[in-house]
């Protein structure tokens, strides 16, 4: 992992504490670096999902926070109105991610003339719109006002593992066809209220790695603002390579301003202060990286339970990194213990090396090379887990039929 992490690197890294230490005390300065951990993981992020009863609104909302539907903390689900108000549904490992459940436009006690109004709609940063069917005229105004209002909207069409699973009593049963027809059919429909050029993301809430549901998280994040972009990043679940490696980078971001804080720390002239701060940092950003590529018993179970494999199995990709639930203080010292040859020959050298652009902190550099380097080492090795699990629920059992439209996780 050392030829990857070099003092070249290192010290370029380093630039941002001489500078904010060349301006400010060295308290002050861990607590900046302390604010901006916690605003890069509490960035609210509002998603408003909107359907009537029966549309499979519910369901939508447990998927995409990694929630079974018949979970204590999961959007109840039935086929009358439960939705008589907005609702929260927070994440459950990023809580500042809130999935509202709206009631339906067009049902007498919201009516489309109100519809905004009364939801509260500047709370939302996005809208997603679903339906079981046919889009209306209700759902085309909503967009219409969503979208004059600055906001991004997605008509999302749910259900659609039951429809193939309806069409493939037919004969000529193909399944890009059968897509291609509901697509249309959903798109005309929108087209029909004058809507121009509609996109449609063909879903299942029960079978989340397939049809459009990657897309459509994909795309979310695609179009958010920047500021916002990050966090929901880290709450995707993972089906590809290219979500794989974004969440890689947006944790690069974090491991720099951890090993900032760290060195911040690490300079403040109190006995103990620096090792304690460094060990409570660290359990932190760890259950952080083992949540954000599903290295949970919670993500383990639900996509167990989406892809019809078993959880032992999905379990047992997992070779490098412990489960989030399993990182407390002992398993982080036992990791640091791990690395103690690369600590004995190397932070002393680079310490000298990097030490004169802050003067005499010592305690304060080899905190911030060490913390860089574990955690990038970390993340590494939750990157390659988080490939092979993805593989592991991915691989399409040998006697399923070719007609299924499986995705691919090309590395």
């Amino acid at each position: 992992m050392w030829n990857n992490i070099t003092k070249d690197g290192i010290r370029a890294e380093f630039e941002d504490l001489k500078r904010d230490l060349d301006q400010s005390s060295t308290p002050k300065v861990a607590a900046e670096y302390q604010k901006r951990l916690n605003e890069m993981h509490n960035m609210p992020l509002n998603i408003a999902v909107t359907g009537l009863s029966g549309s499979g609104k519910s369901s939508f909302i447990n998927a995409i926070r990694g929630v079974v539907d018949d979970d204590e903390e999961a959007a109840k689900v039935g086929i009358v109105e439960q939705t008589m108000e907005p609702k929260p549904y927070p994440h459950p490992s990023f809580p500042s991610i809130k999935i509202w459940d709206l009631p339906g436009i067009g049902t007498p006690k919201f009516q489309a003339e109100e519809y905004l109004k009364k939801v509260n709609f500047e709370r939302y940063d996005v809208f997603i719109i679903v339906t079981a069917e046919r889009f209306t005229e209700n759902d085309a105004l909503l967009a219409k006002e969503v979208q004059t209002m600055g906001k991004k909207f997605y008509y999302v069409r749910s259900k659609i593992d039951c429809s193939v699973q309806s069409e493939k009593r037919k004969r000529n049963f193909n399944m890009e066809k059968t897509l291609e027809t509901i697509r249309n059919y959903c798109q005309d429909s929108l087209k029909s209220t004058g809507v121009p050029s509609p996109r449609v993301f063909l879903i299942s809430s029960w079978e989340v790695h397939m049809y459009d549901f990657p897309l459509l998280q994909e795309t979310i994040a695609d179009e958010l603002p920047d500021h916002k972009k990050d966090i929901l990043i880290l709450s995707l679940h993972i089906f590809s390579q290219t979500e794989l490696m974004r969440k890689k980078e947006v944790m690069k971001a974090f491991i720099k301003q951890v090993a900032l804080m760290s060195c911040a720390f690490g300079a403040m002239p109190v006995p103990g202060l620096s090792m304690a701060c460094d060990v409570g940092i660290l359990i932190d950003a760890l259950r952080c990286f083992c949540r954000a590529f599903g290295l949970d018993d919670r993500s383990l179970r639900f996509l167990a339970l989406q892809t019809g494999k078993e959880f032992e199995d999905l379990k047992s990709a997992i070779k490098k990194t412990p489960l989030a639930n399993a990182v407390d203080r002992e398993l982080v010292f036992s990791l640091l213990m791990k690395s103690s040859l690369w600590v004995a020959v190397s932070v002393v050298e680079m310490v000298l090396d990097i030490i004169p652009v802050i003067g005499s902190l010592f305690g304060g550099a080899s905190s911030f090379i060490v913390t860089y380097y574990f955690l990038n080492s970390f993340l590494d090795d939750a990157v390659e887990d988080a490939r092979n699990v993805c593989a592991k629920f991915l691989q399409q059992p040998e006697s399923q039929g070719k007609c299924e439209k499986k995705p691919s996780f090309p590395f």
